[in-house]
């Protein structure tokens, strides 16, 4: 009897002490993850509101058809999200969150290529003057302006071979490449102005402000005022029109086309 005793208290000691010295892993319960999807939902929306705000703007003044629908279903989406994550449904928000920026992947990828592309054009279209007249500070602009868009292009070729699941960094990848091909433009408005103003004004003249580009377009590029005048606008981020794409879906969201929203409704 004492042996059985004797062998049951090694046993118990044995495994007390294999508890002791192996690393313990927790098991994800249904709260843990619900508490992960939190944590991540509320990331996830904050990076949202940015891509939605930052892109308003080029759908706005130059977007597609298109552009304009992929738009309006992320926006949908991520409205829905945001009210599952206001009723704590944390992970069918996630998971609108995800539908979200897949459609803004595609979104953003569209308007990168259609952004660099154009910002190419219009730098080939101003180079033959630039270069006839060998103006310094212009060819300065538009060497800065090739950079940019070689750069836009390298950014977005580096987005496209970020895995799919890394969501908000890809689209943030897109982010730059945007910003790039609007340097980009930019530099070529400033080129053909330097190149065009009389001597005495050529580095004397503040181009980070809205309302002296403006002008300068005016006076010294008549030929294509209403183009120019376009980009310059939405180069700063301004809208031609007073009310925006984003504006207009607000205020009415037609949640109802979003095929799952009805059974969220009665879910939550």
């Amino acid at each position: 009897m004492t042996s059985k005793k004797t062998a049951v208290s090694i046993s118990s000691i044995l495994v007390l002490l294999l508890l002791l010295t192996q690393p313990l892993f927790p098991q994800r319960t249904k709260s843990s993850l619900s508490a992960g999807n939190q944590r991540h939902s509320e990331k996830s929306l904050k990076d949202n509101r940015y891509f939605f705000n930052f892109i308003n703007t080029t759908i706005t003044n130059s977007g597609t058809e298109e552009e304009k629908s992929l738009f309006i279903e992320a926006a949908r989406r991520d409205m829905i999200s945001r009210m599952l994550y206001m009723k704590f449904a944390f992970n069918p928000a996630m998971n609108e969150i995800r539908s979200t920026q897949l459609i803004l992947i595609e979104l953003f990828r569209i308007i990168a290529v259609r952004e660099i592309d154009s910002a190419a054009q219009l730098l080939n279209e101003i180079a033959p003057e630039v270069l006839k007249t060998g103006n310094k500070a212009s060819k300065k602009y538009m060497s800065l302006g090739y950079r940019s868009v070689d750069w836009a292009e390298k950014v977005m070729i580096m987005s496209d071979n970020l895995p799919e699941k890394n969501y908000s960094i890809k689209i943030y990848e897109y982010v730059k490449a945007i910003k790039n091909a609007k340097y980009c433009k930019r530099y070529g408005i400033i080129a053909l102005i330097e190149n065009r103003i009389p001597p005495e004004k050529r580095g004397k003249i503040n181009y980070n402000k809205f309302d002296n580009v403006k002008n300068l377009i005016d006076q010294y590029i008549p030929e294509n005022q209403e183009k120019y005048n376009k980009i310059h606008l939405d180069n700063f981020y301004k809208i031609e029109n007073s009310v925006s794409v984003y504006d207009i879906f607000t205020s009415s969201p037609e949640l109802e086309k979003i095929p799952e929203y009805k059974n969220y409704i009665m879910e939550n």
